[in-house]
């Protein structure tokens, strides 16, 4: 039965609010990426498939014998999370796939039709070539080498022709350095920026729309040869704004504009939503979607930077402020109110089916702690003797988060072995079993003394074991670790560059350090409900010093520091709040100055508590800290429903609210109450005028700040 455990992804966003935690996970932003998904197969792709029996004998069409033909695409990044078809005959929803060997689990599965199966989310997997396979009860088929694990992974996999986009590659067993290059087509990317051995930046160069390769081309240092490694069709440039992820693009506006307007959950287009070119209700650039969503405007005073706003009866309006792109296409949040579901809906839909964890199991294994190190079975000498009763050498063992923010399932599920002692001697170590998410990731284990009475641990060494990779339902045996990492060595955080504190906050500083291993995730230490890598204080003056840390070098030779700063209000982390994260950190033993704080928004009409201005004007002010590159002000007005949202450039300071209630069945602000909330969000090589919704995914920020405020109608 442990086996076929299974466990929910969930993000866990810091400091938020009830309401604003809702409208935060509807519209992506988390603390946790979603498995990116490759766009599914287009209508034309999903009709059935027709001909006379024999008619195509090399495909399979027309038969019922079990057959599998190939895959489309036939590669994907070794990160997965991409769909895949599966074209062949025969197959039934009792047909099994199984790719590298690991069967695909029934949620990520999908029956087109006879001819066709849809693995909706690839699982993760080693770069290179694997066998894909179908079976069902009397046959089956296999495509030996019939899908290709690509070694590096572009994000975002779309862009603007005119380029400029900021993509981030993560490599599988790369070994980037400076003087690599990035080919998008036959241009190199610019602005190349190393992150880590697996990590690079760059800025995308122009092109012509389409889909082209994206090739890493090292340099040959030191007459070292190193391989060049291709993707086909791994980026897509389009001639609008993006497709699949919506926001702004197509280039500065001169004379027109395209707004398109689709529902944020469902994904269809919202037809009559009434969209406002403006803040003024007499202009001629107004109207109502189409069928598809959409709707343009010409006109020779369309030129430069514009407002737009869209209302539809039961969504959140949306406004984009002070941006030049002429294509425009906007995601409109439903609410969740009963009062706007379809007739016969009595309830809300609830949460998706889970996946199955995997297992890993190995033996810790421990030196002689001398300069020669050799395994000494029954021995913990990195380890210091127990001071005294209360106290005893104990070691937890971790998978890698997907990030910092991010839950793994419980490791000590199914049966699991997490907590290991000096009594549970296996073979040549200490063995251990924990579940964990079916992904790329590595385990960890810390090693110390812990306190059977209060709880306290404190970690001498720490081991480590890489290039792990689990499918749902498998168990990685022999995963043997050597815990020879001494955490002797420490980083010193200082506090920079801050902004002004409110009369409200923020009060109080969460500091976090965590080492990011690519690819294969984050390693956050903790032991029970004891965070070992987050210090609090009340005051920056000194640095704040983060004792028992690792050297990056061994196991974590390619591991670099990421720093958070969290500069909030009240025990439980509230707002206002200003925090910002730095990666990258080689250096330990050293002081890291961790500066650009963006400015705590404050209120300036209308302020805390008083109604809202006749020119129905949201205005703030924001002193002091970095500027932010925009802002996201979020409304709720009395009745609890998401009522408007803005997306303001960053060096703008105000969110329009026209009064729509002239057009037909959109309702004013509710009278009551009303709160509104303001982010102020960096982004490394942010644009306004290219952003999308991909951009709300908390994960993607490097520094952010947030206050609510309350005022009345």
């Amino acid at each position: 039965m442990a086996d076929t455990l299974s466990y929910s992804p969930c993000a866990y966003f810091r400091g938020g609010r009830l309401a604003l935690v809702t409208l935060l996970s509807l519209a992506g932003i988390s603390g946790c990426t979603p498995p990116r998904l490759a766009t599914p197969p287009a209508p034309s792709e999903r009709e059935p498939d027709l001909g006379p029996p024999g008619r195509f004998p090399d495909s399979g069409i027309g038969s019922s014998d079990l057959l599998l033909t190939r895959a489309s695409p036939d590669h994907g990044t070794f990160l997965g999370g991409n769909s895949v078809l599966l074209r062949g005959a025969g197959f039934t929803e009792q047909t099994e796939v199984f790719v590298d060997g690991r069967q695909i689990e029934g949620p990520e599965l999908e029956l087109v039709d006879g001819n066709r199966l849809l693995i909706t989310e690839m699982a993760p997997g080693a770069a290179g070539f694997v066998d894909l396979e179908v079976r069902d009860v009397e046959a089956s088929s296999v495509v030996e080498d019939g899908y290709r694990y690509d070694a590096i992974d572009v994000d975002p996999v779309r862009g603007s022709v005119g380029g400029g986009i900021f993509v981030t590659i993560t490599g599988s067993g790369t070994d980037f350095s400076e003087g690599d290059e990035v080919r998008f087509g036959l241009s190199p990317c610019v602005d190349v920026t190393i992150i880590s051995p697996t990590q690079l930046t760059c800025r995308t160069p122009p092109a012509a729309i389409g889909s082209v390769d994206v090739e890493y081309v090292p340099n040959n240092r030191d007459g070292e040869e190193r391989e060049s490694i291709l993707v086909e069709d791994a980026f897509e440039y389009f001639d609008s704004s993006d497709p699949t992820a919506g926001g702004l693009g197509g280039g500065p506006i001169n004379g027109s504009m395209n707004i398109s307007v689709f529902d944020a959950v469902t994904g269809n287009p919202v037809t009559d939503a009434f969209v406002l070119v403006g803040d003024e209700l007499d202009t001629v650039h107004q109207g109502l979607t189409g069928v598809l969503g959409s709707i343009s405007f010409s006109g020779e005073d369309l030129v430069g930077e514009q407002t737009v706003h869209v209302g539809k009866r039961c969504y959140e309006k949306t406004s984009w402020v002070s941006y030049d792109a002429r294509d425009v296409t906007i995601f409109l949040i439903p609410w969740q109110d009963l009062r706007c579901a379809p007739p016969g809906i009595g309830q809300l839909p609830g949460g998706g089916a889970g996946r199955a964890g995997a297992f890993v199991s190995g033996e810790l294994l421990f030196t002689n702690g001398v300069e020669f190190e050799e395994i000494t079975p029954g021995g913990w000498n990195n380890v210091p003797e127990p001071r005294d009763a209360d106290w005893e050498r104990v070691a937890y063992v971790y998978a890698t988060q997907r990030c910092p923010t991010c839950t793994n399932p419980p490791p000590a599920a199914g049966g699991g072995i997490q907590r290991v002692t000096e009594r549970d001697l296996g073979i040549r170590g200490y063995p251990y079993r924990i579940f964990v998410r079916p992904a790329a990731f590595a385990t960890y284990a810390l090693a110390g003394l812990e306190n059977q009475r209060t709880g306290e641990f404190i970690p001498y060494v720490m081991g480590v074991v890489r290039n792990l990779l689990a499918g749902p339902g498998q168990e990685i045996r022999d995963a043997d670790m050597l815990m020879n990492i001494p955490l002797d060595h420490f980083i010193d955080v200082r506090l920079t560059d801050l902004p002004p504190a409110t009369d409200l906050g923020p009060t109080r500083f969460t500091v976090s350090s965590h080492i990011d291993l690519g690819g294969e995730g984050v390693i956050v230490r903790q032991v029970g409900e004891d965070e070992l890598d987050v210090l609090e204080a009340f005051r920056a003056e000194n640095a704040l010093r983060f004792f028992a840390q690792p050297a990056l070098f061994g196991a974590l030779s390619d591991g670099r520091v990421r720093v958070e700063a969290n500069w909030v209000t009240g025990d439980f982390g509230g707002d206002p709040s200003t925090n910002t994260r730095i990666s990258g950190i080689r250096a330990v033993d050293q002081e890291v100055a961790v500066g650009g704080f963006p400015p705590i928004p404050v209120a300036t009409s209308p302020a805390f508590g008083e109604s809202i201005p006749e020119d129905r004007m949201l205005t703030w002010e924001a002193a002091g800290g970095t500027q932010p590159d925009f802002y996201m002000v979020l409304a709720v007005d009395a009745d609890s429903n998401p009522t408007w949202r803005h997306f303001v450039r960053g060096d703008q300071t105000f969110a329009p609210i026209p009064n729509l209630e002239s057009v037909e069945d959109i309702d004013d602000i509710v009278p009551g109450f009303f709160q509104w909330t303001v982010f102020a969000i960096r982004i490394p090589g942010f644009d306004f005028n290219t952003m999308s919704y991909r951009d709300l995914n908390q994960a993607r920020w490097n520094a952010w700040a947030v206050d609510a405020f309350t005022a009345r109608q």
